[in-house]
């Protein structure tokens, strides 16, 4: 039986890659944040299996105890993950976080949360389904994380952008890290990174506006391009960074 876990679910890139992973794979868990946070680490997640395959769960992923509760359980449901998506992801919020222009914009407390958030939930995720992937199969079990560009420090020749930037580069050198380990230890398992190009979302919206039409991407086109590197892997390309265009991006 085929099963796929999304991490950051309810974002729109998410929603839609758990959308196209149902066409797919048997079970799809797919990982929200809860709206209120739950005090009590000691239980397992809300976990609800819904009709065609598909199963909700909230769960922070920064709460590692329910982290290592839902990778258990899925353990002993299923024996093993063929394919992790993290779409999690910040850039702003509708308070005081956004994107330095300047130096004088950077604020150590938005750099921490831009940090946690874009960085460490990958290396949460990998520390407690790395175990989960798959080893023996024609297709490689796979661990993918959205990157962006921007995160590329070869790339950058715009600067600013201090934290969102900063926190990309970390998770791209943690999905390389990661890619290295596997390579010994888990030998049938591909770590990816994942550029979505600019997809219309909540997360873009504030900064659509020079964008040109054809280069701003609906979600079902951008997980579609993503999905068709997805289904197209090999071995080989363990510790790449894939534009959604197949193209390779520089870490």
């Amino acid at each position: 039986m085929s099963i796929a876990i999304v991490f950051g679910a309810n974002g729109g890139i998410g929603q839609e890659f758990v959308k196209q992973a149902l066409e797919r794979y048997a079970v799809v868990f797919a990982c929200s944040r809860p709206k209120e946070p739950t005090s009590d680490s000691s239980q397992l997640p809300d976990i609800k299996p819904l009709d065609n395959g598909l199963v909700k769960v909230k769960l922070n992923p920064l709460d590692e105890e329910k982290l290592q509760r839902f990778s258990q359980h899925v353990s002993n449901q299923y024996g093993h993950v063929d394919l992790i998506i993290n779409a999690i992801g910040i850039l702003h919020d509708s308070k005081e976080l956004q994107p330095e222009k300047k130096i004088e914009d950077f604020k150590l407390d938005n750099f921490v949360e831009v940090m946690t958030i874009n960085a460490s939930t990958t290396a949460l995720i990998a520390k407690h389904f790395i175990k989960l992937l798959k080893k023996s199969d024609a297709q490689p079990a796979i661990l993918a994380s959205l990157s962006a560009r921007v995160g590329s420090i070869s790339d950058n020749r715009l600067g600013g952008w201090y934290s969102y930037r900063a926190s990309k580069a970390a998770l791209n050198q943690i999905i390389k890290t990661l890619s290295i380990e596997v390579a010994r230890r888990n030998k049938n398992t591909a770590i990816i990174g994942l550029h979505p190009g600019t997809t219309d979302t909540k997360l873009s919206k504030p900064f659509q506006q020079n964008v040109k039409p054809e280069k701003l991407f609906s979600t079902e086109y951008s997980v579609r391009r993503m999905f068709q590197i997805i289904d197209n892997l090999f071995l080989e390309d363990n510790g790449k960074f894939f534009a959604w265009d197949g193209s390779t991006i520089e870490w």
